[in-house]
């Protein structure tokens, strides 16, 4: 029995398919990051964003997770939620044998509740909510609504611009400077 092989112009190669199929996408959790430093980075810019940070438990060899990370990027809402609302941190936690002192110091309970787990953190770093992400699933895949209602609960409360006008008016007046103020919207 011989193999017969089709090409046509606008087709692959059996060693472009083969190549292909050996690509991996790359991984979700960046198993060398630290964790601890990657969260304090992303507090400081939430606290300067009036964002929320993201914490994602998990790791690469968790289906889950992986469904989570992409659920994330596709949908359109919960995309849009995520970008112009939080600072997301993806946490490694191996094979639960990993970062778990941060994990506690959070109080997350992943090894109760699995993973992916989520925990969102204010501008000061404190725990706003954890969230096991079984209860945003809905069969084989992420419910969008549940994700979205989950995530619009947790966003930070919207600032009083009047309030901050008034108060950088009076600290730049008591310092002899002027203020530039920009107005803008992230859509």
């Amino acid at each position: 029995m011989g193999l017969i092989l089709s090409l046509n112009s606008g087709s692959l190669s059996l060693a472009q398919e083969s190549e292909k199929a050996q690509k991996k996408a790359p991984p979700v959790y960046d198993t060398e990051a630290d964790a601890a430093a990657d969260i304090a980075a992303a507090v400081e810019r939430a606290k300067k964003e009036h964002k929320r940070v993201l914490v994602v438990y998990g790791g690469n060899w968790c289906g889950w997770c992986v469904k989570l990370d992409e659920f994330f990027k596709k949908d359109r809402t919960v995309s849009r939620t995520i970008r112009y609302e939080y600072e997301v941190v993806k946490v490694d936690i191996g094979k639960f044998d990993k970062n778990i002192g941060l994990v506690d110091g959070y109080g997350a309970m992943i090894k109760k509740k699995g993973v992916p787990y989520i925990t969102v953190l204010d501008g000061d770093g404190k725990v706003v909510a954890h969230q096991n992400t079984g209860d945003l699933e809905e069969g084989d895949h992420h419910d969008s609504v549940k994700v979205e209602k989950f995530l619009q609960a947790q966003k930070s409360p919207p600032v009083d611009a009047e309030q901050v006008l008034a108060t950088a008016l009076k600290q730049a007046s008591k310092d002899g400077r002027k203020i530039l103020l920009h107005l803008g919207a992230p859509w």
